[in-house]
């Protein structure tokens, strides 16, 4: 295997395989059926109550 026929199969597949990965990505990110938990996991970060202020006694 030379290395211009690597630099063929990674210019080749390289593209196709970042390509699915968005793909992937795209369509779990925006799939309805996970809209529920998504939204959950975006307020798990919000505080249900505000923090305490700690006094350096």
């Amino acid at each position: 295997m030379t290395h211009e026929l690597l630099v063929v199969i990674a210019k080749t597949f390289g593209p196709i395989w970042m390509m699915g990965m968005f793909l992937i990505i795209a369509i779990r990110a925006y799939n309805p059926k996970r809209r529920v938990e998504q939204e959950r996991i975006a307020r798990s970060i919000l505080a249900d109550e505000p923090p305490e202020v700690m006094d350096d006694e």
